[in-house]
Order: structure tokens, then C-alpha cells, then sequence
């Protein structure tokens, strides 16, 4: 959370603080329609050395790892619109929200009339605690304040920035005062997600391994304008997922993972920062990247913009402008949700063995299945479409791949990220089960199988947790 917003809590920002130059201007030389939407239908069968035989993920899974941050008790903004909220929230199509859980008492019953709103909605919120002192009868009662909306407690944020020197002992028994509350018959289903840190080692020794008195492991970092596969800045990967999770599977093994702040921000007047068409295209694949390495949920930071531009580590960071308008990384999260979500129950993954030949390197590819039977392949190329040191533009040159499928389940349709964040549907190709396509650093999801090919609706063991 940015500092110098004056929220109820305190919070202070962990990312890697942006600096202060000036973006000169630049225009993006935008690829041609035609080569987005390049598809070429392969007639003849051929044998493709590089095989992939994954297991799907189940689709809907993925699209309820998304969420988002918001901040409904900000004066001053437009989160004070809830109309404009709730709206906006609907179209983005996504679950979960992380707010702060404050005491307004009766002073602000509109606090909880709203979230309670958006839970009637289906979107339920992660409350954060908003200092390790909170009256244990705030606590006890927080979740029937929220009956409609309360999913999951977390742990005061990034206490170890609050500048009490004694802050690793009073945070420990924050926890164990959560964790002890929670053994109560009437809070013992929701979750406890642990305290994010401020991602430096210091701070994760100082605390130790506390992983007893929570359910989640919970990870604030930034990508400071990098793209999403970057292999880090720093010494020993540093800045990079892998580098981030390392503390979670350090201090908590075993503990299912949660990212609960990560994203970009895209005011041009501070260093590190990533024009929004950059992030639009980033920020797809950080959700997908999240998912591949095992965190089960991601809330990105944040919905709307705050409204005073150029001040370090606050600006920028919104799907949405201060002045309501949507920006492309708004666009793909909702096109992105609109074409995995599948709800309903889990199903028994059945096996999607294809071949892909062509790409390099870069090239990823996830498989997630439907209920229905159907297969969706995400790919694209990751690299860095922006160079955050020379503030430049990195053109991703554009690379082709064939991919057969099994003759049962051929190509359906082709969904394609674009320069604004909308997705494109294509249905050419469909019905081959051979086909060539050129992909780039845009995502596109290929979609497999004919809709009416049902499988057994079986639950699955493994679930997420709120």
C-alpha cells in the first residue's frame, strides 16, 4: 500500500522504490493487424520432435487465483464511488479483494454495507489487520460484520516497516492471538494468511519461522517494470519469482503460497515504471507465470489509480485511471478470466498429449482443461518488451510454432491479447488438429475440443484455500 495516503493502518510500500527521471516522449511502432492475427492451417501431419503430454490444470482453478486490491476506505478517490467500483469490478469478472479490516464501529456502517455488496456479488474479501494491538472482540466479530463478503484474516501488513524497534516479538503474538481466536467453532473456516514482509532477508530472520499460527504463506514484490520471467537485477536472482518464493519455501514449508501485492505501475515520470501498454501485455503472463510455480493466489496491485501522479512508490499502479477510464492491463485481466473461468465442480484432468515443434527458449506453454472436456493452451514468448534501464522499447521479434493435436480434440478457436488489452476470438483453423501459428510477447490462448465432449465432473483433492 502507498505511503502518505493517511489509510487507518499505516502502511507503507515494499517495492523497489522508483526514482525521479522524465520518460521522453516515444510512439510504439505497433505490429500489423495481420501478423497478430497470424493462424495458418498445417494439411499435412507431420512428426514433430518436441512432445507434451502435461496434465491440465483445471481452467476454473485458474481463474479464481486472481484478485485484487482495493481500498474502499479512501476519502478522496474514486473508491469512494461505489457505483463506479461495483461496476467496474463486475467486469473484470474476478472473485477475491484484499482490503483492510478497521474497526469503523458505527461511524462508517457504509464500510461494511459495501463489501458486504460486492460479497452478495460473489466477490469476497481478505482482511488485513491493521496493527498487531486490534481489540480481540474486533476480531471475534469482524467476520458477521462481513457476512457476505468475509473469506480470510491476514496478518498486519509489513510491520517490519512501521519503525518499532520490538516489531518481531509484538507481530508474533499478534499471530498467536489470530491463531488462538481461530480455534473458536464460529471462525475456525476462515483461513489465516500470514504477514508479508518487506522481501528482505533481514526482516524474514528477525521475524523467523512462524509458519505454526498461519494457513497461507503470504509474499508482497514488485516487478519494478521488469517483465514477469525476468531472471532478477541483483545478486543471486534478486527481484525475480523464484527469488520472491524462495523466502516463502524457506519460512514456511510446505505452506500453500499467496502473493497477496504484486504488479506494476505505469506513471512514466518515475523510474521503474512500464508504459501501460507494456504492462497490459505483462501482465497476463504475471498472472500465468504466478500460477505455473505453484502460488494459488495473486491480488494485483491495485484497482484505481491514486489521483496525485509522479510521487514515488503511490502512482500509477492502478488497472484503472483516476479518472475511471480503463487501461490495457484492465482489459487482458478481464479477457483473461472471461476465457478460463468454467465454474462449477473440479474435474478428474484428463491426459492432453500434444506435439509442438518451432520457438525457442522463450517460448511457454500452459495447458488448463474445462468441464466440458475441452483444452485450453496458453502460449507466448517471454521476454522483456521494454528495456526499464534505457527507458526503450524492445521490439520481440515474432517466432512460429506447430502444434498437433490429438484428432479428437481438434482446434476450436483462438483467443489473442492486443495492443489495448482487448482479446481477439478467431475461429480459423478450426477443425484441423494441425496447426502453425506465429506468437510474441502478446498472449494467445488456443482452445481444443469441441464443447460437447462432457468428462466426469469428479472433485479433486486439491483445492485452493481461501
Amino acid at each position: 500500500m502507498p505511503p502518505g495516503k493517511v489509510p487507518m493502518d499505516g502502511e507503507r510500500r515494499s517495492s523497489d522504490k522508483p526514482g525521479g527521471d522524465l520518460l521522453p516522449a516515444w510512439v510504439r511502432k505497433m505490429l500489423s493487424l495481420r501478423a497478430a492475427l497470424a493462424l495458418v492451417v498445417v494439411c499435412v501431419v507431420e512428426t514433430l520432435p518436441t512432445a507434451e503430454a502435461p496434465t491440465p490444470a483445471f481452467a476454473d482453478r485458474f481463474a479464481d487465483s486472481v484478485g485484487v486490491n482495493v481500498h474502499l476506505h479512501y476519502a478522496g478517490t474514486l473508491y469512494t464511488d461505489f457505483e463506479l467500483v461495483r461496476t467496474k469490478l463486475a467486469e473484470l469478472g474476478l472473485r477475491h479483494l484484499r482490503d483492510g479490516l478497521y474497526d469503523t464501529g458505527t461511524t462508517w456502517q457504509a464500510y461494511y454495507d459495501r463489501h458486504n455488496a460486492l460479497g452478495a456479488m460473489g466477490i469476497k474479501g481478505l482482511f488485513t489487520v491493521a496493527a498487531p494491538n486490534v481489540p480481540e472482540e474486533t476480531l471475534r466479530t469482524y467476520p458477521s460484520r462481513m457476512s457476505s463478503s468475509f473469506e480470510a484474516y491476514e496478518a498486519t501488513n509489513e510491520y517490519d516497516l512501521s519503525g518499532v524497534a520490538a516489531w518481531p516479538s509484538l507481530l508474533r503474538q499478534s499471530l498467536v492471538q489470530l491463531y488462538g481466536l481461530r480455534q473458536e467453532s464460529s471462525l475456525s473456516k476462515f483461513p489465516l494468511y500470514g504477514p508479508a514482509l518487506s522481501m528482505s532477508a533481514a526482516a524474514f530472520a528477525a521475524l523467523g519461522n512462524v509458519s505454526a499460527y498461519f494457513d497461507v504463506a503470504n509474499l508482497h514484490y514488485y516487478m519494478a517494470g521488469r517483465h514477469p520471467g525476468t531472471p532478477g537485477w541483483g545478486d543471486g536472482g534478486y527481484g525475480s519469482i523464484d527469488w520472491n518464493l524462495a523466502f516463502a519455501k524457506r519460512y514456511a514449508t510446505g505452506k500453500p503460497i499467496a502473493v497477496t501485492e504484486t504488479g506494476y505501475y505505469d506513471d512514466l515520470a518515475i523510474g521503474d515504471s512500464a508504459p501501460a501498454a507494456i504492462v497490459g501485455r505483462y501482465m497476463p503472463r504475471l498472472l500465468l507465470e504466478q500460477f505455473r510455480k505453484g502460488v494459488q493466489r495473486t491480488y494485483i496491485y491495485e484497482l484505481i489509480d491514486d489521483p496525485t501522479p509522479g510521487v514515488p512508490a503511490r502512482s500509477g499502479f492502478g488497472l484503472i485511471r483516476a479518472d475511471g477510464s480503463s487501461k490495457p492491463a484492465f482489459r487482458a485481466v478481464a479477457g483473461l478470466i472471461r476465457v478460463f473461468s468454467d465454474r462449477g465442480a473440479d474435474v478428474t484432468p484428463q491426459s492432453f498429449t500434444y506435439t509442438l515443434e518451432g520457438g525457442d527458449a522463450n517460448v511457454r506453454q500452459m495447458a488448463f482443461q474445462k468441464r466440458d472436456g475441452t483444452m485450453l493452451l496458453a502460449i507466448w514468448i517471454e521476454a522483456a518488451g521494454f528495456d526499464v534501464g534505457t527507458r526503450q522499447m524492445i521490439a520481440v521479434p515474432p517466432q512460429t510454432v506447430r502444434i498437433t493435436a490429438p484428432a479428437a480434440l481438434p482446434l476450436a478457436r483462438s483467443y489473442r491479447w492486443l495492443e489495448d488489452g482487448n482479446v481477439l476470438e478467431d475461429t480459423t483453423g478450426a477443425g484441423q488438429a494441425n496447426v502453425s501459428l506465429a506468437i510474441n510477447d502478446a498472449l494467445t490462448v488456443l482452445q481444443f475440443g469441441s464443447p460437447r465432449r462432457a468428462v466426469p465432473r469428479q472433485v479433486r483433492n486439491l483445492r485452493i484455500v481461501n
